[in-house]
């Protein structure tokens, strides 16, 4: 399978190099192939110069699109689409460092399943230089700074289980930053809507339109980027929430769209009880559950446990339990398919999975969900 890297870059010259640089190392298995589209979204700092000078290992088609005032990363995005020339097309942004295995994880979420949105969460690193000639020769983390912070939605994901297609407001997840979808589907939906021109929402609006189209969102634990580090204003991206929040209501008004507002009590900085973000996202993920008809919880959960006798009829188990009964899943393999062929399951109810779980993460998603079975698990009972 072939796959096209949409990423988007504006003025970030010191940014997007290591960002390139990075890529020189994924692997792939024989068969599978990737080129990048990199959007020039009409920089003055010298960034098409830097990238003509490095030496890559892979193709790049750079499309350079002169600053206007219609200029945005919906745009810039649109562009890459229409640029691409494989059928999957993987979405990352320039200010980031990407994993080896980045590529070929998001090509294997689409090879056996054509109606996925596949998306990877990111980890923050701390300020600090990067150095983009060593890491242009070998994928080392001791080229960039440590890691400080991991992406919020997996604090989220560790409360409401590792199944992202068993949340309400699932489509939220889908950011700019990391996520694939085969190119059809873009095409389908009209691809990323131009009158999202400042900060937020571009990428969630087209996941939620291609949630409604029908395809299943999952999440690949094993498709890692690394944010680097620069200086972002709080106001300023607050300001832009609020406009494409407005815009985003008028153009979907169905209330778990309108219910975003809730996320308000995070990004608003002047706020004096400003909240979490894992608070917020929990308000807002029951607030759909319960517009769905999806609470009160069920108190029923079967426990079932994946090991390595029983790995190779899993998904056909769990599909035939989940079916009847609201389910757990404690996968306790090294498997790197099964996450997301659990999470491509509709089983019609409750379904939460845990990948190798710690006792303190089962013990807080029991009392969560009200779950004796599974609260027994962290006890050895």
């Amino acid at each position: 399978m072939k796959a096209s890297l949409v990423i988007p870059t504006y003025n970030s010259r010191d940014l997007v190099v290591p960002c390139l640089q990075s890529l020189n190392h994924q692997r792939l298995q024989e068969g599978d192939e990737f080129e990048v589209v990199l959007v020039d979204d009409g920089s003055a700092d010298g960034t098409g110069e830097a990238v003509d000078a490095l030496t890559l290992t892979y193709p790049v088609r750079r499309v350079y699109l002169p600053r206007t005032e219609e200029s945005c990363r919906s745009a810039a995005r649109n562009a890459g689409i229409r640029t691409a020339q494989g059928d999957l097309v993987v979405f990352a942004d320039g200010d980031q460092i990407i994993d080896p295995l980045f590529v070929q994880e998001h090509i294997d979420c689409h090879r056996a399943r054509p109606d996925l949105v596949a998306i990877g969460f990111r980890d923050y690193l701390a300020p600090g230089p990067v150095d983009a000639s060593r890491l242009g020769d070998a994928f080392t983390q001791d080229a960039f700074p440590p890691v400080t912070a991991m992406d919020e939605r997996a604090e989220v994901m560790e409360v409401l289980s590792h199944n992202l297609g068993n949340l309400a407001a699932g489509w939220h997840f889908v950011y700019g930053c990391n996520f694939s979808v085969r190119r059809e589907h873009l095409l389908a939906v009209g691809g990323f809507d131009e009158h999202i021109k400042r900060w937020s929402f571009e990428d969630v609006e087209l996941g939620y339109r291609l949630h409604r189209h029908g395809l299943t969102l999952v999440h690949n634990p094993y498709a890692r980027v690394y944010h680097q580090d620069h200086a972002e204003s709080d106001k300023e991206r607050y300001e832009d929430w609020l406009e494409n929040f407005a815009y985003f209501t008028a153009k979907h008004p169905e209330l778990e769209v309108r219910l975003q507002w809730v996320l308000d009590s995070y990004f608003d900085p002047a706020r004096e009880d400003r909240s979490s973000w894992l608070d917020a996202y929990l308000r807002f993920e029951f607030a759909c559950r319960a517009a769905a008809g999806r609470l009160p919880l069920g108190r029923s959960y079967e426990v079932l446990v994946v090991d390595e006798d029983n790995l190779h009829e899993a998904v056909e188990a769990i599909g035939s339990a989940g079916a009847t009964t609201d389910l757990v899943v404690l996968d306790t393999t090294d498997d790197r398919a099964l996450p997301v062929a659990v999470q491509s399951l509709r089983t019609g109810r409750e379904l939460l999975y845990y990948k190798n779980p710690d006792p303190h993460v089962l013990e807080r998603a029991a009392k969560s969900f009200g779950c004796p079975a599974l609260l027994d698990r962290t006890t050895g009972a």
